[in-house]
């Protein structure tokens, strides 16, 4: 036998037993698919979220959210208003005493509860910041600090006490070890200060302390638009859109956005603030409509497209029989868009709230809370006048 002869023969060995191994694999990878059961589904991590307790607890449409902190609000005016009227009632209120409490004890309204929240919710951020804590942990404050002022009021609970309670909490959720002895001294604070209201803040957030933030999509989309639009986009350029996309994640955060959208809505939102022509080009080639698919497919003659017809159509029939899903994206890009500029146009419009404004929600805030306060203050303006009034008649 000739060298090409044996060098023929083990190529056809090769061949045979490749085709035989392939035929081996062929059955049990039908057989696993047969094995999957008639309800089969993939879960995405948008599944995941979606039966969470962050989406079962936390998320509203406008009209809940609203209608939420109407009810909150509404629960501590009358609670406040009657004790206003207890107090009036206990003491012998001249008529000048009257007229200052009815003028400055007022019970705040839901937008100044609201703007007031909005106001500490950003204080968190600096100080949990300043303490050098890890993004997750800042962003988990933020959302336990606001969620806590769904449920309760400020008229009840000043932001003020609550603030470290919360960044504490959110260091024990994230898995960030340090003892309440280590955090009191490093944030200028009080062990008993610190957990007076740590139960009270559990019980608010409905023990429900997992949190989905915006920032681990944020890294799955920075790999999937590369991907995506793999040689149109420079990683330089990229880096800083993550960079820069990160904090306006934490400034959406004090928003309300993270009660309307979910985080990678969220995520997109802000990278659409970045650079609105890459996020728009990137969903087009992600999710491209059914007339953009059908421009890019190549015409097949009459006979050639009847067959590719009737296979499809077995194909679809069979992969239902066997409770497969099909891959091909149903997201339409033109509606996703639009869910995502109304989210950016949320965050963006959020103006901060001045100091001077805070200052002036604050005060009425605590002379409802306090009124003696208030008659206090009065007598001692009302006695000051009096020693000015007779130091100016012996002269």
């Amino acid at each position: 036998m000739t060298d090409v002869q044996v060098i023929e023969e083990s190529a056809t060995n090769a061949v045979t037993a490749n085709v035989v191994e392939n035929e081996k694999e062929a059955p049990a990878k039908s057989s696993a698919e047969n094995n999957k059961p008639p309800n089969y589904k993939r879960i995405s991590d948008d599944d995941l979220y979606r039966h969470s307790s962050q989406y079962r607890m936390w998320s509203y449409t406008r009209e809940q959210l609203e209608e939420k902190r109407v009810d909150t609000n509404s629960r501590a005016v009358a609670s406040i208003e009657e004790d206003l009227l207890k107090f009036r009632q206990a003491h012998n209120l001249i008529e000048e005493e009257v007229k200052i409490l009815e003028a400055k004890a007022i019970p705040l309204t839901m937008e100044e509860e609201l703007s007031l929240v909005n106001f500490y919710a950003k204080k968190v951020q600096v100080i949990a910041q300043h303490l050098n804590l890890p993004t997750e942990v800042v962003a988990t404050s933020i959302s336990f600090f606001r969620r806590f002022y769904l449920e309760n009021s400020v008229m009840h609970i000043d932001p003020k006490s609550i603030v470290h309670t919360t960044i504490f909490l959110a260091c024990k959720s994230e898995n960030y070890f340090i003892s309440v002895d280590s955090f009191a001294q490093k944030a200028k604070s009080t062990r008993e200060s610190i957990i007076k209201y740590e139960f009270k803040l559990l019980e608010s957030l409905k023990f429900s302390l997992l949190n989905h933030h915006p920032y681990k999509p944020l890294h799955g989309f920075f790999l999937d638009i590369q991907n995506v639009l793999y040689g149109k986009v420079d990683l330089n350029y990229m880096g800083q859109i993550y960079d820069r996309c990160k904090k306006r994640i934490t400034g959406a955060l004090l928003t309300d956005v993270v009660y309307l959208y979910t985080p990678p809505q969220i995520t997109l939102a802000t990278l659409l603030i970045e650079d609105e022509a890459l996020v728009t080009r990137y969903l087009e080639m992600k999710f491209p409509s059914k007339e953009k698919i059908q421009e890019q497919e190549p015409e097949l003659e009459p006979e050639t497209e009847k067959k590719e017809a009737q296979n499809d159509e077995s194909k679809i029939e069979k992969d239902d029989d066997q409770g497969i899903e099909n891959d091909k994206p149903s997201i339409d890009s033109a509606k996703l868009l639009a869910v995502i500029m109304e989210c950016k146009e949320l965050i963006e419009e959020t103006a901060p709230l001045s100091t001077e404004d805070a200052k002036r929600i604050a005060a009425k805030n605590y002379y409802c809370q306090n009124p003696s306060s208030l008659i206090q203050k009065l007598k001692r303006k009302m006695n000051e006048d009096t020693s000015a009034a007779e130091k100016r008649q012996k002269i």
